[in-house]
């Protein structure tokens, strides 16, 4: 066996409005559908049906493990190809409020609504 790609990753969330403004709005996902009765969104980054999938959670959690734990440690979306593209990231992300940290040449992150570490990345 050998994995090609990767499908898509699913997460738990508190509020799935919250999500929903997060990833379409701000990160300009694609909103491809809901299910499990409304209780889940797709979102595409616009190859696959869904690159993600928000499911509201089934109880109240402690939100991302502690640094170095194992778990996930962050999802990294490319949002273009060169540093003007990140540049135009950055301020994007700022004037919605949100503040960028962990910044390296070619990437910085931010957090989503449940405090999940999403990379925003160049690939030149």
């Amino acid at each position: 066996m050998k994995v090609t790609e990767l499908g898509h990753v699913s997460l738990y969330v508190r509020d799935l409005d919250a999500s929903r403004h997060f990833y379409r709005d701000i990160l300009g996902l694609t909103e491809t559908g809901s299910g499990k009765g409304g209780r889940i969104l797709f979102f595409s980054a616009g190859v696959h049906h869904h690159d993600l999938s928000c499911e509201r959670a089934h109880t109240d959690g402690g939100g991302p493990p502690p640094r170095g734990a194992p778990g996930l440690y962050h999802i990294a979306f490319t949002v273009g190809r060169d540093h003007d593209d990140l540049a135009r990231a950055r301020r994007w992300v700022l004037a919605h409020g949100l503040t960028p940290f962990g910044e390296a040449d070619t990437s910085f992150s931010i957090r989503d609504p449940d405090g999940t570490q999403i990379e925003l990345t160049v690939n030149p």
